[in-house]
């Protein structure tokens, strides 16, 4: 019997309704996650990451947002038919996510200690008290130095290091099947950024989580995870295997990604290297291009794609595309 995936969404659209027009945010995206499995969304600013994170626990403004249509299945469920009460008992609980600015993520008027214990209080019903000394054993668990005082402190007390380490500990507290992380290691440095992301590894391994990783990051995705998704203008452009994306991306965008990251290699042999850049700009999501969202910025579009947007299509075992040049 086929094992079920974890979490599965299909032909999600979420829109947002502005006076300029609709913006699709994401549009079409399907995607599965295994349970156990960590995955990685990468792509520019404004691609659609976030919202298509926030769409799965259901966290989008309406207005101006609504989620259109499609569905997220976890666990045999549908998110989107669950009333806003079941769906409390979801987020945090079954699915958590680490917020990409934990400075505006945490309520700056209360202590940590006290943010942390609502979570106990409110998924697992334990007295104040109780919630208090769980919500230092949690910070332990995380290596908050010195939790027993760090738990009596306001988040303007901490760096930016520790107040990633609550947010950790706050989507970790009941032990989520999965765990959203949105650029987790943003505005850190690279030892902090480290230290997170080993953090974040050592216990998806412990508890058996899932993991969806958003960045812009491709060293950390390289290093990460196991499975990249693409986006591009609120679409899926390609999927595939890390090594494989790597080792061959085929979507002319992933190209630029990758281009636009610098080697040291080459700096140590010829001097200073300037970096490679995606020609244009992000196209203005009101007025999307006819056909392929890309082709405006593509140095290798033919006549179809100005007219006619591709599917995502599989051109190798594991390793699917959106572009007419694989088709």
């Amino acid at each position: 019997m086929t094992k079920l995936p974890l979490l599965e969404i299909n032909d999600l659209r979420t829109y947002f309704h502005t006076p300029y027009g609709v913006i699709r945010a994401v549009d079409h995206v399907s995607l599965s996650v295994s349970r156990g499995e960590v995955i990685g969304i990468v792509g520019e600013s404004g691609c659609g990451k976030t919202v298509l994170a926030r769409s799965i626990l259901r966290l989008i403004p309406d207005p101006p947002g609504r989620i259109v249509s499609g569905k997220i299945q976890m666990d045999g469920k549908n998110l989107l038919e669950l009333s806003e009460k079941e769906m409390q008992g979801v987020r945090g609980k079954l699915v958590s996510m680490i917020f990409q600015e934990p400075m505006t993520s945490l309520n700056p008027v209360y202590t940590v200690g006290i943010q942390l214990a609502e979570v106990f209080r409110k998924h697992q019903g334990l007295s104040k008290r109780d919630a208090l000394d769980r919500a230092v054993d949690v910070l332990r668990m995380v290596q908050m130095p010195s939790p027993e005082s760090r738990v009596h402190d306001y988040p303007f007390q901490m760096s930016g290091g520790m107040r990633q380490r609550v947010i950790i500990a706050m989507a970790l507290i009941c032990r989520p099947q999965l765990i959203l992380a949105d650029e987790p290691t943003t505005a850190l440095d690279v030892t902090i950024q480290a230290q997170i992301l080993q953090l974040i590894e050592e216990r998806v391994q412990e508890l058996g989580t899932s993991v969806i990783l958003i960045t812009h990051d491709l060293g950390v995705i390289a290093h990460t995870v196991s499975r990249v998704l693409v986006m591009y203008a609120g679409r899926i452009v390609e999927e595939a295997g890390v090594a494989q994306l790597f080792d061959r991306p085929l979507h002319p965008y992933t190209e630029g990604l990758m281009g636009s990251v610098p080697s040291l290699d080459e700096g140590q042999h010829k001097g200073a290297v300037s970096l490679k850049e995606i020609p244009g700009t992000v196209p203005d999501l009101h007025r999307l291009p006819k056909g392929c969202s890309f082709y405006p910025r593509c140095a290798r579009g033919k006549e179809m794609c100005s007219k006619l947007a591709p599917e995502l299509e599989q051109v190798q075992e594991g390793h699917w595309v959106r572009c007419w040049l694989y088709v």
